[in-house]
């Protein structure tokens, strides 16, 4: 190749690199990318030590105690996101401060007095609940489950607070730091005592310390600077005033939170009742590390861009085009992980886990497809409330969860097998997540163009 070749080939390139260059620069100026950045840092740092931590605690503690300890989660974690009738997802929504912090006030007093009437209940009524819905291998565990409830709704609010406050740093640094000493605690106690008892009461104290550590940051740190002439403008409304004026989501989306919640956690009830406590530890294990890379990138992500499509719902921008780049985004990123636990999950769990924890690995070939769709769908899953898709999406959550119960209960009763069991679900719920995203990105695309449509005719009205 000649010079002057050579050259006109830099000269090419030259404009290639200054455009790659300006993207990058770009990109890196983005706000939007340095929260998803910063809150994608946090949470893979907690989600590296509880992964540093978890073939320790697996060998510990081995499949019968992740038994108890998964299905005791599994009741707890269809309560929590109901614990406040779903009121501290509406934190983010509303554009004056004093409306957000009324929202604080009233997710809290609705949190606090469903934990004591469920404790009221269990106190009377435990031992029958427990017999009817067998589950009698956390009878002893049940009036842990209205404090891990509160703590869970508290846990909520504190992070919805900052994410309308845009303070991501705070909950990065919370995480890593709740994760280290949460982990730490749970081995040591371990160490000492390696029970089952020892296993849910250490892990039932997790939603508190991560909701604490919150708080007290939070107390910490530079206060956050309200709109205080917007307020003093207008009186703030009363508890009563914003459950009205937010009600859709006790009606529709708490429902909705609560259905999603029961058919995801009812696979380990249902292995634990008719296969034991060591198929419902293989499971549990299975959910636990195959959901790290839901809440490493796919949460993440999503909690970024919950308020961001707010902000774009308000200011009527095209939704659908921010959807289809995140949903793309997590699809690559996503795929080679999933991929890896598909095609070698026996070996990997044996190898990270201990031998014991084979049969864990055959269930997480399948789970692992169901995941990836899961994972890529999180930025449709929290554009349902800003897109005031509650009452539609209660409809399809019963429809789903319907579907989920068929699987689980098909492949426990008339095949018998645990393995088909935990196929059919995982099965059923990429059928479920591939719909939801079709039906949100649709749905996303008419509010636009009716958005266009008013725009266009109040144009053409003036």
């Amino acid at each position: 190749m000649s010079a002057i070749d050579q050259s006109s080939m830099r000269r090419a390139s030259s404009p290639v690199r200054e455009r790659l260059a300006a993207l990058l620069q770009a990109s890196m100026r983005s706000k939007l990318l340095r929260n998803i950045l910063t809150v994608v840092t946090g949470t893979a740092g907690a989600q590296a030590i509880t992964l540093a931590f978890m073939p320790v605690i697996t060998r510990i503690y081995g499949p019968e105690a992740y038994g108890v300890l998964g299905t005791f989660l599994s009741v707890t974690m269809m309560l929590i996101p109901v614990a406040a009738l779903t009121y501290p997802i509406a934190i983010v929504l509303p554009k004056r401060d004093g409306d957000a912090r009324g929202l604080v006030r009233l997710a809290l007093t609705t949190a606090l007095s469903l934990a004591t009437v469920v404790a009221l209940a269990l106190y009377f009524f435990g031992d029958q609940l427990s017999r009817t819905l067998e589950i009698e291998i956390i009878q002893p565990y049940l009036m842990l489950i209205p404090f891990v409830m509160f703590c869970g709704a508290a846990l909520e609010i504190c992070q919805q607070w900052l994410f309308r406050t845009q303070r991501f740093r705070i909950t990065a640094s919370v995480a890593v730091g709740h994760s280290l000493f949460f982990n730490s605690m749970r081995t040591v106690a371990g160490l000492v005592q390696s029970s089952a008892l020892v296993l849910v009461c250490t892990t039932a104290l997790q939603q508190a310390l991560h909701a604490a550590m919150l708080a007290l940051a939070m107390l910490r740190a530079k206060p956050h600077a309200d709109n205080h002439a917007e307020d003093a403008e207008q009186s703030s409304p009363g508890m009563l005033e914003l459950a009205r004026r937010h009600s859709d989501f006790p009606r529709f989306r708490a429902p909705v939170m609560l259905i999603n919640a029961v058919s995801q956690h009812l696979p380990t009830l249902v292995l634990a009742a008719y296969f034991g406590p060591a198929a419902a530890g293989f499971f549990a294990l299975c959910k636990q590390a195959l959901t790290m890379p839901t809440n490493l990138i796919g949460k993440s992500v999503a909690d970024v861009y919950y308020p961001r499509i707010s902000r774009a719902i308000h200011d009527r921008e095209p939704v659908a085009a921010m959807l289809l780049k995140a949903t793309a985004a997590l699809g690559l990123v996503g795929l080679v992980p999933f991929s890896l636990v598909a095609v070698f999950g026996p070996w990997l769990f044996a190898l990270v886990f201990g031998d014991q924890w084979h049969v864990a690995g055959e269930y997480a070939r399948w789970l692992a497809l169901a995941e990836y769709v899961i994972f890529v769908s999180r930025p449709c899953v929290v554009a349902v409330p800003a897109l005031s898709l509650q009452a539609r999406f209660l409809l399809f959550e019963i429809f789903s969860t319907s579907l989920r119960v068929l699987s689980l209960f098909g492949g426990a009763l008339l095949i018998g097998s645990a393995l088909a069991t935990v196929q059919a679900f995982a099965v059923a719920s990429i059928v479920i997540y591939s719909s939801l995203m079709v039906i949100v990105l649709i749905a996303s695309r008419r509010w636009y163009a009716a958005q266009q449509n008013a725009q266009h005719s109040e144009e053409s009205f003036d």
